[in-house]
């Protein structure tokens, strides 16, 4: 079924008081690269972007769970902050809205991130009322606003993927056509594994960090091709200030990590910074 007609868009002029962002930080799955022209050749093509990812500008700061003062941010940088936390357990889906304040200039682009992850102890059972209770989440911090775009950021278990792209399906289908949906992405999700064929995100994010194991082999896989095999993990991607400079990564949008608060100094160094050029 087509679309129906976009709204025309407008810049997003919010004032908040509280943001921030959870992150995946890596959950050890197990990495199969397959670097044969054979798979590149199969795999999909780069879907066409979202209208709603063109309002997004080309460099995100990740907002953490804690105060921050983001004023000043240049115009080609927004923020993606931590609307909300679920944490799913036993047959419950425990749901905290962001508590920490976050200080941004008028005008500043302001992307919301619903964050999920499940209960190491307390196994969930991912179940439909888990489910809608996350959907119902999302859609709570895009009706009313001045929104054009939401990203997921779920941990998952290899085991819980399934559940993962049942939420996505879900989401999307029920989402306002003008509305984007971002996803984050372990980067070994992006390489050899193709679980995420065919996931109706408009945007997937991976995060090019605590790669752990796998580090060394995608950090070499990057620098020499410049991004992911898959072509729906090459619009954007995570990196980290606390871990070494990812060489040769490529992408239109690039969303970055700071595991303590931000400063003024760190993020103009930070984006002031080229990214290390890809191996010839």
């Amino acid at each position: 079924m087509p679309r129906p007609p976009l709204r025309p868009a407008r810049p997003p002029r919010w004032r908040l008081a509280r943001a921030g962002l959870a992150l995946s930080l890596g959950l050890g799955l197990g990495l199969a690269l397959s670097l044969a022209t054979g798979l590149r050749a199969s795999t999909p093509l780069r879907p066409a972007p979202h209208p709603g990812l063109a309002q997004l500008p080309p460099q995100m700061l990740w907002a953490w769970e804690r105060p921050e003062d983001l004023r000043g941010l240049p115009p080609d940088t927004g923020v993606a902050w931590l609307a909300t936390s679920i944490r799913l357990r036993g047959e419950a889906a425990d749901i905290r809205p962001r508590a920490q304040p976050l200080r941004v200039s008028p005008g500043t682009v302001l992307l919301p991130v619903l964050h999920v992850d499940a209960d190491p102890r307390d196994h969930p059972a991912l179940n439909p009322a888990q489910r809608e209770a996350i959907v119902a989440s999302a859609l709570r911090l895009v009706q009313g606003q001045p929104v054009h775009a939401l990203q997921l950021d779920f941990e998952v278990r290899r085991s819980q993927r399934p559940f993962l792209a049942e939420v996505v399906r879900a989401l999307r289908a029920r989402l306002p056509a003008e509305v984007a949906l971002s996803m984050t992405a372990l980067a070994s999700w992006c390489a050899g594994d193709a679980w995420m064929d065919g996931l109706p995100a408009d945007e997937i994010v991976p995060m090019a960090f605590r790669m752990d194991r796998d580090d060394r082999t995608l950090r070499a896989l990057l620098a020499r091709d410049g991004h992911f095999p898959r072509p729906y993990c090459q619009q954007a991607a995570g990196t980290a200030t606390d871990e070494a400079p990812v060489t040769g990564l490529q992408a239109p949008r690039r969303y970055h990590f700071a595991p303590q608060p931000w400063t003024r100094d760190q993020w103009t160094a930070l984006l002031n910074t080229p990214s290390p050029p890809a191996a010839r």
